[in-house]
């Protein structure tokens, strides 16, 4: 049995160096807000970007694997997967251990018994609530909350509060290695675009384009499982929006409107692209263009101290005659659903949070013709640098007509 990680059998992972980074980082946060020991319950849904904590903090979580951590203030980090020992992205740590499926809280209670002064102090939980930089679709939490219930019958004297607002801070600027993850995360999802443009076509099962994709995702080298966000059907008249394809076959004026995501050490880039299934009609290029415009007017005022109820009302265009408007969708970008995340609600505590060096988004406008959607959306991961902002993708803005 190997006891040693080694690249000959590994995933994508980080350096050393980004570890202790990353961990003193933590760790100075904690200091700050009074908090002895962060904990990660295991919680694998929203394909896999519920465990975007863990994942921050270690690493693991291969293909969804439960991951449970205990991160405390100073000495060794632990984490529990299926398995003990040796994994493909443990390269950062010695200490995993085995623990049995749905455990999380009475995993975390017996390493306090090993550890007992965390019974009396301030103990974080990762995921217990949302913030405007993490965990931004799950207002109410990703936490199990019997998890929790049983945390707190095992420590009754220790005081119980979120990590998110720690883990959420370290987060939210990303590191010159974090930022190369997502660049070659992007470039997977372009590789995964790719196979749409080959395989595509009027009389094609949408399920063998998906399948295609999938499988083109993995030979570039992508974490699994990449989120798939699939809208088709007639132009003007379109299915809603799934993340998996139906029985349907690609049919002759189809719009095919796909969120791709490409992953990377389990780093989550995405790229947002419209198709026209045959000759494209004019209302869907008029509505095309608008959507690129609208991306590169927000890429243009994407500077660090920018806000994001700027870049939302920079996104937000008119056109063909006041039939069309088009409006922002934007999101941080990393190993989970990290913020801000803008969705259309003009919440005003939202619009204020300010843009800093090193974040991460998708920018990704959509346009919308007489009052119905999908007439056009384009969409690429970009990054924030004090110049200005950078797309960390390379693909032209162009609506790919297959014929």
């Amino acid at each position: 049995m190997i006891t040693e990680w080694s690249p000959d059998w590994s995933n994508a992972v980080f350096s050393l160096e980004e570890r202790d980074r990353r961990w003193a980082l933590v760790r100075d946060l904690m200091r700050r807000d009074g908090v002895d020991l962060i904990i990660c319950l295991p919680n694998s849904h929203s394909h896999d970007k519920a465990q975007a904590d863990p994942r921050y903090l270690t690493q693991l979580g291969e293909n969804s694997d439960e991951t449970t951590v205990a991160f405390p203030i100073e000495g060794d980090v632990t984490a529990w997967h299926s398995r003990g020992g040796v994994w493909p992205s443990s390269n950062w740590l010695t200490d995993i251990r085995a623990a049995g499926r749905g455990t999380g809280g009475a995993t975390i209670a017996g390493w306090i018994r090993e550890h007992p002064h965390y019974a009396n102090g301030t103990i974080a939980i990762a995921g217990l609530d949302a913030s405007l930089l993490a965990h931004v679709r799950a207002e109410e939490g990703e936490v199990n909350w019997g998890s929790v219930e049983v945390l707190k019958r095992a420590c009754p004297r220790a005081m119980f509060v979120s990590a998110t607002p720690i883990l959420g801070e370290a987060r939210y600027q990303k590191s010159a290695e974090e930022i190369d993850f997502l660049r070659k995360a992007t470039h997977v999802a372009e590789i995964t675009l790719q196979a749409v443009r080959d395989h595509a076509r009027a009389g094609v099962p949408e399920r063998e384009v998906f399948g295609r994709m999938m499988y083109a995702n993995a030979a570039a080298g992508g974490s699994f499982t990449p989120m798939f966000g699939w809208i088709s059907g007639p132009l003007g008249n379109t299915y809603h929006r799934l993340e998996q394809p139906s029985f349907r076959t690609l049919a002759p004026g189809d719009v095919l409107s796909l969120e791709i995501e490409g992953r990377w050490g389990g780093y989550v880039a995405q790229i947002d692209q419209t198709f026209s299934i045959g000759p494209a009609h004019p209302d869907l290029e008029h509505g095309m263009a608008l959507a690129y415009e609208s991306f590169n007017r927000v890429l243009a005022r994407l500077k660090p101290g920018v806000t994001v109820g700027e870049l939302a009302d920079a996104g937000r265009l008119t056109g063909m005659d006041g039939r069309a408007i088009t409006t922002l969708t934007m999101h941080g970008r990393g190993t989970g659903d990290e913020g801000p995340g803008y969705f259309g609600a003009p919440r005003d505590e939202l619009r204020s949070v300010v843009v800093k060096e090193g974040c991460c988004f998708i920018l990704k406008p959509a346009t919308a013709v007489d009052g119905k959607p999908d007439y056009g959306r384009w969409g690429d991961s970009v990054v924030v640098t004090a110049a200005g902002a950078e797309r960390l993708g390379t693909r032209p803005q162009e609506l790919y007509e297959l014929i």
